[in-house]
């Protein structure tokens, strides 16, 4: 598929995903306040202009963030290494590299990017589409059945 066409296809996925989400505004602006979501359309990118293939490591992923950082959407990143750290827990975000696999999840397509820790025993996760999802323990458990 045209890297493109993926690509435009992964803005209206993550459009969607916002239009759809959350019916709490309180919830969804702490969502868009958080860091998952661009770095989640990052992950995107990268796969869309990688013929569908993700991310191998993290130094791949991050040398990709940095030069594309104003490529997303139209955001403004300021610090590209701090995107990769969620400003909720203030842990580095797990980001599962290579092939996804597991259950679906948000967006209906595998979890590829979650928060350590998360607050009140609420974590956000995302897909590879860019949706995002805040998920008790239970189901991230469902989602990420291989997280320590």
């Amino acid at each position: 598929m045209n890297h493109l066409l993926f690509s435009s296809l992964l803005a209206a996925a993550g459009l969607a995903s916002l239009l759809v989400g959350c019916s709490n505004s309180a919830q969804e602006a702490a969502q868009e306040s958080s860091n998952i979501k661009p770095l989640a359309l990052f992950y995107g990118q990268y796969v869309g202009r990688h013929q569908g293939t993700p991310p191998p490591n993290e130094a791949e992923f991050k040398a990709f963030v940095k030069e594309n950082q104003a490529t997303v959407q139209g955001l403004t990143i300021a610090d590209a290494d701090a995107l990769f750290v969620s400003s909720r827990d203030n842990k580095p975000y797990v980001v599962i590299y290579g092939a996804a696999s597991g259950p679906p999840g948000p967006g209906n397509q595998p979890v590829v990017i979650y928060e350590q820790e998360g607050v009140n025993g609420m974590r956000y996760v995302s897909s590879s589409l860019g949706a995002v999802e805040e998920v008790d323990e239970a189901k991230f458990r469902q989602y990420v059945p291989q997280a320590p």
